[in-house]
Order: C-alpha cells, then structure tokens, then sequence
C-alpha cells in the first residue's frame, strides 16, 4: 500500500465533496492574510507579533494574534477595540474576527 500524502488525498476529497479543500498544508499566507497583516503592522508599530490566519478557508474569518508595547496599562476590551479600530473597513467584508492580544513580557 502507498503512503499518505496531502497531494495524493486531495484530488480524491474532492472527488467525494465535489468542493475544493480549503485547509492549507504550507505555511504560506493568503492574500487576505498579508493584507490584515500589512495594516496591523502599520497601526502597530511596536508589535513584537503579528499572526493572522484565515480560519474560514475562504477569506470570511480570521484569527488575529497579536503583542504590542501599544496594549500596555489597557483593558482587554480597549486592546479588541484597538484591533477593531484598525481594521475598521476590512472588518466591514469579514464573517467573523478572533482576537487575542497582549503586552510582551520583559
């Protein structure tokens, strides 16, 4: 018997789903995610961590990681609302938006 690839397996799902995979087995971003990063990384300058990952497949959700000096002496809720701020016009074509943030230990 072969052995298991990802290569092998999709033509096969999608031949049973009929739908194309949207899970990602490379560590490359979609241009969604460069986009939603790019921003942050101008809003935040001080970031020491930006992640952000399409969790949708499709572009309509995303999970949004990130560490900034620019949290420090906030509330959770005003750091969500920072993010929030930030993407204020991307935000306006997404289904849904995780956030986690928080301030680099020293």
């Amino acid at each position: 018997m072969a052995a298991w690839s990802p290569a092998a397996a999709a033509p096969l799902l999608r031949g049973i789903r009929g739908l194309p995979l949207h899970h990602r087995m490379f560590a490359t971003q979609t241009e969604g995610e460069l986009r939603v990063t790019q921003i942050l990384k101008e809003k935040f300058p001080r970031a020491t961590a930006i992640k952000v990952t399409d969790i949708s497949g499709c572009g309509a959700m995303y999970e949004i990681k990130i560490e900034s000096e620019e949290f420090k002496e906030k509330r959770t809720v005003q750091q969500h609302q920072m993010v929030n701020q930030a993407l204020k016009e991307e935000i306006k074509e997404m289904h849904g938006l995780r956030i986690f943030t928080s301030v680099p230990k020293r």
